[in-house]
């Protein structure tokens, strides 16, 4: 009964899932994904905002505390006049406000693989969680609940560790070299002394703070892990608006203490850290008290006592393996998106020192228009997060029908989103948001302006993908889940960036370098776009069957894809007769040894005898 209780009564299931019409239960499990990610970057935006507004005015980190020790600030702005002089020299003041906007730009790459690393666990444990509702089965959903919780607690230890060691490296690659000089124009040698100890005193700076905001990220990612993990197995249990709401009041108070702790406690770009912490920790407190509550009533299989060793089932080594793998897929994404983000970033950088423009300068560019693209980017992969739990649960249930079709009204919605999501930033709301930044003159805005319109294409063109990224996932497509995941980041950004590159030295110099991004999404794409649509019509519920023929050629491998419930051996023997064409068989030997079981890629050997 209480298993009863929990199916109909608790989950609401398989009246969500299964019954209620296929567009509306895509909406219904699409709107609040959005809007948790729509939250988040709502949260990222505003964090950067107030970063480049509050620091600024802080007393604390004004120009006097940073180049105190070197000169005057009207003293470096005659230098860096006399520099601009010479030909092929662009730079600009590196005050308060373009430092943290810099920092604000290497951080972000990082940051991206940080808010990665929870799928590992959080992805594969909700699709397979989801799929044992479905088919009901408690044991193996409490052998999922017990082994995940217990990798997440060692995913987060191990990525606080990792994260922690590799940032300054990171950093110092994206930030560049500072630039020195041996002679410029009359400068004397005391001029010089001092325009590269400025130069080197802002790049030593961005740095700085940086590593304040992103070391407390580091150390608090065990946190991280579990807010998406409960949130996701949560959500798979159908209570989808607690989730959003949750998540949304959280975020709410992430903001509030950014203010706190950077304006009232003087903490800089540390205090971004400390209220992304905060924010952190009571979203965990929320959701340990909320799965308590829902055991309590007897609406969740989630209840702590099983998770003590001697209680609940053992921890399964085997059920994690799959998960982790379906897991990466997701943090593979992510992770190689900062690493193509961050080799973005040094060759911006490596365009403008080549092209005499201020790579710093730009830099603080992409810390204005990153933060506005993010805004709105990840909620398109909300709209696949929340999908990908419907997708799954009728895969649980072999309703490939209805998977299609949710293939399809989820592309067209992440398209229409981010269809009209650029249409709006490229013409009023994207001059609005970066308006908002401070301490921008005019060529500063155009330069933003012009940047946000190029950058921000990725957000339709990255549509295209969200289909297949989703259906590979929830199908438990582990290899090709995993390889269009690397795609956009380690296959087709190399070949956009090379074909830019070599055009940006030539052209306009780093604003021509901005296309390489939209050129790598929109063909990532188009490419996991066919493949997605080849699987979701030739292969979705069948099983590939690897079939040994022996011809008087000699020996064919030939693979058969058979619908998974297909077990009589007539139809075997027709799509394999399809597949040797004129050749004909003696069915009557050795067709005893072909079996069909519906077990998904389960090789089968076969041999007949077959003559012309």
């Amino acid at each position: 009964m209480q298993q009863k209780r929990f199916v109909n009564k608790g989950l609401k299931a398989h009246k969500l899932y299964a019954e209620t019409p296929l567009f509306k239960a895509v909406l219904l499990v699409a709107i609040p994904g959005l809007l948790i990610s729509l939250m988040s970057g709502i949260y990222v935006f505003a964090d950067q905002l107030l970063l480049s507004i509050l620091v600024p005015a802080d007393p604390m980190h004004n120009f006097k505390s940073i180049y105190g020790d070197i000169a005057t600030q009207a003293k470096i702005e005659n230098l860096l006049e006399q520099l601009n002089e010479l030909p092929g020299n662009n730079y600009f003041l590196a005050d308060t406000s373009t430092i943290v906007k810099s920092a604000v730009a290497i951080t972000l790459p990082i940051m991206v693989v940080i808010n990665a690393v929870p799928n590992i666990a959080a992805i594969g444990a909700s699709s397979m969680y989801g799929q044992c509702i479905a088919k009901d089965n408690k044991p193996k959903a409490l052998q999922i609940w017990k082994s995940t919780f217990y990798c997440a607690i060692a995913i987060g230890l191990l990525s606080s560790i990792i994260f922690f060691s590799i940032n300054d490296s990171l950093l110092h690659l994206m930030s560049g070299k500072a630039p020195h000089f041996e002679n410029a124009g009359d400068m004397t040698k005391s001029d010089l002394a001092i325009l590269n100890a400025y130069f080197e005193r802002a790049y030593e700076t961005q740095i700085n703070w940086s590593h304040e905001f992103l070391d407390i990220l580091s150390w608090s990612s065990i946190l991280n892990v579990f807010i998406l993990y409960f949130s996701f197995m949560v959500r798979v249990e159908g209570k989808l608006w607690f989730v959003t709401t949750a998540e949304m009041c959280c975020n709410f108070v992430n903001i509030i203490f950014d203010y706190v702790y950077i304006s009232l406690c003087h903490a800089g770009m540390m205090g971004g850290g400390l209220a992304t912490l905060t924010g952190w920790s009571i979203n965990v407190v929320v959701y340990t008290i909320y799965i308590w509550y829902l055991g309590k009533k007897g609406e969740t299989w989630m209840k702590y006592r099983d998770l003590l060793p001697k209680n609940g089932s053992p921890i399964s080594y085997t059920i994690l393996v799959p998960i982790i793998i379906i897991g990466l897929s997701v943090f593979l994404r992510n992770f190689t998106n900062s690493i193509a983000n961050a080799w973005f970033l040094a060759m911006l950088a490596n365009v403008a020192t080549k092209t005499g423009a201020d790579a710093q300068y730009w830099q603080s560019i992409s810390g204005i228009v990153w933060p506005v693209g993010s805004l709105f980017f990840y909620a398109i992969f909300g709209i696949a997060d929340g999908v990908r739990t419907l997708v799954a649960y009728n895969y649980g249930r072999s309703f490939y029908s209805r998977i299609r079709r949710t293939y399809w009204y989820a592309t067209l919605i992440s398209f229409i989103y981010g269809a009209v999501i650029y249409t709006c930033l490229a013409t009023f709301l994207g001059a609005w948001l970066i308006n908002l930044f401070p301490n921008m003159d005019p060529a500063q805005y155009t330069d933003a302006i012009n940047y946000m319109r190029i950058q921000v294409l990725f957000i339709p063109a990255v549509a295209l993908s969200i289909g297949g990224l989703l259906m590979f996932q929830a199908t438990n497509q582990m290899a090709m889940a995993n390889f269009i995941a690397v795609m956009q980041a380690a296959i087709t950004f190399p070949i956009a960036a090379g074909v830019i590159y070599p055009i940006a030295l030539v052209a306009n110099g780093p604003m021509t370098f901005v296309i390489a991004n939209p050129l790598n999404t929109g063909s990532a794409g188009i490419i996991i776009t066919i493949i997605s649509l080849i699987y979701l019509y030739k292969y979705l519920g069948k099983t590939r069957v690897k079939v040994k023929v022996n011809t008087r050629e000699g020996s064919r491998a030939i693979t058969l894809a058979v619908p998974s419930n297909i077990k009589k051996l007539s139809y075997a023997e027709r799509e394999l007769q399809k597949s040797l064409g004129n050749n004909k068989i003696a069915t009557s030997l050795h067709m005893s040894t072909l079996i069909f079981d519906g077990k998904k890629n389960r090789k089968i050997k076969y041999t007949a005898q077959v003559y012309s």
